[in-house]
């Protein structure tokens, strides 16, 4: 495990998070950095030598959207405090389900819920930044967990997709990002106890692609029915 990489993976993330929205291609550039260097934190664990070349764009892109979507996740105070942490927890869990390798989770664990648990407490969102950082770090215990072996890195990835999705639909209302975040977390849940467990890489892609599809038609009934547009000021 490169802990120095790791650290530089997940401030980049969180940089990345709260840079300018213009020029956007920095703050694109940055986010990719971020998850390339996740990726060298973990390479000699889950990439040397063996083939999952695959995995590496998978993450960048991620690390992009997380970085560009988790910032427009509503954070406003009252009881819709602690969302945004809970679809964390939940990539957490189902990291947790399918990597071989857990003895980082608790570390992870501790981090998520303490954001939701600090967020809760003060009443008060945290800043994205941080959500963006804790991100990085779930990303970072999905890679590393999986030690090499593809479905699970199936089904980490795939873990990390529920809070993006959410902040994807933010723009269409909260209740339509908490609906689809929500149909994405528990997919994530179902693809890390199906095919991220499997010992070939073809169940956890089969696994992968029906829980994405089934998640996809969730968030696009959310989108008709509980979408508003946004507010023209």
């Amino acid at each position: 495990m490169d802990e120095p990489m790791r650290a530089v993976g997940i401030a980049l993330l969180a940089l990345a998070a709260v840079w300018p929205a213009r020029p956007r291609v920095l703050r694109l550039v940055g986010a990719a950095a971020g998850g390339a260097a996740l990726l060298a934190a973990t390479w000699q664990a889950s990439f040397e030598a063996r083939s999952n070349d695959w995995a590496v764009p998978a993450t960048v892109v991620l690390a992009m959207g997380a970085a560009w979507f988790l910032p427009q996740l509503d954070a406003r105070r009252g009881w819709r405090l602690g969302w945004r942490w809970a679809l964390l927890i939940g990539g957490a869990a189902a990291v947790y389900g399918c990597v071989p390798e857990t003895d980082q989770m608790p570390e992870v664990g501790v981090v998520v819920a303490a954001g939701l648990v600090v967020e809760l407490v003060r009443r008060t969102p945290l800043p994205a930044a941080a959500l963006v950082g804790a991100w990085g770090l779930v990303a970072w215990s999905a890679l590393y967990g999986a030690t090499g072996r593809p479905s699970a890195l199936v089904g980490g990835l795939f873990a990390l997709a529920a809070p993006i999705a959410a902040g994807a639909a933010a723009r269409k209302g909260w209740w339509c990002s908490v609906c689809v975040g929500g149909a994405w977390a528990v997919a994530g849940l179902v693809v890390a106890r199906t095919g991220g467990i499997a010992t070939e890489l073809t169940p956890a892609v089969v696994a992968a692609v029906a829980a994405a599809a089934a998640a996809g038609v969730v968030s696009a009934a959310c989108w008709r029915r509980l979408g508003s547009p946004p507010a023209v000021s």
